[in-house]
């Protein structure tokens, strides 16, 4: 059963990469689309590029500094160069295994978990955990105040070939802001587990699960509370996650549109490119490559960006985005401590 797992879980990650390559291959344009896309790769200032990198590789650093941060709302006592090495393996990972964006999160888990001493195990697990809810309601929340904003750029996406009609546009329009709106939702129930447990099935639940995982529910619960009772330094953080990390992922596109010398709509972009990163959180898509890059050149281009230049664009983010990534796994290479090192330290609680 082993052996099929692993076969099982190496086919899925082909199927992945072939999904991601089907989507990318379409975004290169063909005929005279071809040709521009040739111009506009060889009009890049290098120095638009570098920045357009910097910028994105910012946005990783920002996302380290908050899991620090939220370690250490917990007592756990996280480095600052441990949750960069962290971090950056986690980005590392996310590409080149299975699992989609969470992937990374699962080896930060791991590693952590090793790292932790006895007993305090999870503690430093749910600091990931908690890193991820964080991250997912700063997106959500930010899709939810940008898809009425930009309702008119979305009503003219078009799907090549699949006409829609403008009634089945709204339908669609409204069914990504009720996900928002679940995904909200599923991120922020756990702060609510009092709540939640005054139901008698939903309780007896707790209670079982907390039998079978040895008291595992009640170390999640009372971890909870302490990041409740700390709300104030949490909606600091989902403030600082929009505006330095997920609008931190838009600023690179607006950086490489500049460089062509293209006119665009700042609100068209984050709004492509934060539903890009929703869609991206697609298991599907490896670190949300192809289904990224395919939505946020569909509605940068509602948005009265040309397609070539929209496509071209996007090639190379989606490149920094890779190339970034495999930079990161040097962490992995080098940071012994990252794999073996010594167990973290936990502080006491106030």
């Amino acid at each position: 059963m082993a052996e099929g797992g692993k076969i099982k879980s190496f086919l899925f990650f082909i199927l992945k990469l072939a999904v991601a390559g089907a989507a990318v291959w379409y975004l290169f344009p063909r005929g005279e689309d071809a040709e521009a896309l040739k111009r506009g790769l060889g009009d890049f200032d290098p120095r638009w590029v570098a920045a357009a990198a910097a910028v994105y590789f910012t946005h990783m650093l920002v996302a380290a500094w908050r899991w620090g941060r939220l370690a250490r709302m917990l007592g756990v006592d996280l480095k600052g160069f441990e949750a960069v090495s962290l971090t950056m393996q986690g980005y590392f990972f996310s590409l080149v295994i299975p699992g989609g964006a969470i992937g990374g999160d699962v080896v930060k888990m791991g590693v952590i978990s090793r790292r932790s001493p006895s007993g305090e195990k999870f503690e430093g697990v749910f600091t990931v955990l908690m890193d991820r809810i964080t991250g997912m309601i700063a997106l959500f929340g930010m899709a939810l105040v940008l898809l009425p904003l930009c309702r008119q750029v979305l009503m003219r996406v078009r799907l090549p070939g699949l006409p829609l009609h403008e009634h089945l546009q709204e339908l669609l329009m409204a069914g990504v802001m009720l996900l928002c709106v679940a995904g909200l939702a599923a991120s922020c129930v756990i702060f609510f587990h009092r709540q939640v447990s005054r139901v008698a099935l939903f309780r007896y639940l707790m209670e079982f699960g907390d039998r079978i995982t040895h008291g595992m529910v009640s170390r999640m619960t009372a971890a909870t509370d302490v990041y409740s009772g700390k709300w104030r330094e949490l909606l600091c953080l989902i403030v600082v996650s929009v505006f330095g990390v997920h609008l931190m992922t838009a600023i690179p596109v607006c950086l490489l549109l500049t460089a062509l010398d293209v006119p665009y709509s700042v609100l068209t972009v984050v709004t492509a490119l934060t539903v890009g990163n929703i869609v991206g959180l697609i298991p599907l898509f490896p670190a949300g490559v192809g289904g990224r890059d395919v939505v946020a050149v569909l509605i940068m281009t509602a948005g009265g960006i040309p397609g070539a230049e929209a496509k071209t664009v996007q090639l190379v983010y989606t490149a920094i985005l890779l190339l970034t990534s495999l930079a990161d796994g040097l962490f992995f290479v080098f940071d012994r401590g990252g794999k073996s090192g010594g167990p973290a330290q936990k502080e006491t609680h106030p």
